[in-house]
């Protein structure tokens, strides 16, 4: 993941849509542990919480919750939208000049 987008500082919620496209694109959604993604982007899980939420509300990814056969909640899957690749395809665009 991308520390920088366009010559600035990317903010988490930004490397975290770039890396959910990426996976829909090759394998059609990616499901991850929150405390892990966390670890990968250098952040608190709730960090991730929040920045999931944001992606959510903006319409940029959908989420499925997974649940194991005795009940107990297994790492989600998230798949990024139209809008969320259309996004991240404007992160590799160069600033005017």
């Amino acid at each position: 993941m991308r520390k920088r987008i366009n010559g600035r500082h990317a903010f988490v919620h930004e490397r975290m849509l770039e890396m959910i496209v990426r996976e829909t694109i090759l394998r059609g959604q990616v499901s991850f542990a929150k405390a892990d993604l966390a670890r990968r982007l250098g952040c608190c899980p709730k960090t991730v919480d929040h920045a999931v939420t944001r992606l959510r509300r903006e319409g940029l990814i959908e989420t499925s919750p997974v649940f194991g056969p005795t009940g107990a909640q297994l790492p989600s899957e998230y798949r990024a939208t139209a809008e969320g690749v259309a996004r991240v395809a404007l992160f590799s665009e160069e600033r005017p000049a």
